[in-house]
């Protein structure tokens, strides 16, 4: 996760703070969340292609969902004052 340590140094930098970063990572959880709810309470049947399309979105958007989520962990683990060298 080179690029998060990254982006935090640029955050020590005043480029981003944490909080920023966290609520951009948020914002990205929520549009994934809600754009995952509308694929799956969609009932209509679009025939076996496009249903495996669907079912590859779904696998696609849960698979972001969680590495945002992993990300915001990472991120709230590392201390506010930790600096990169």
């Amino acid at each position: 996760m080179d690029w998060v340590e990254t982006l935090l140094r640029k955050s020590c930098e005043k480029t981003l703070t944490k909080g920023e970063v966290l609520h951009s990572l948020f914002h990205m959880i929520e549009v994934n969340e809600n754009t995952l709810n509308q694929i799956q309470s969609d009932k209509r049947d679009f025939g076996p292609e496009l249903e495996e399309l669907r079912q590859t979105e779904i696998k696609d958007i849960d698979f972001h969902i969680r590495y945002y989520r992993g990300l915001v962990n990472f991120i709230n683990g590392i201390s506010d004052t930790k600096k990169s060298e």
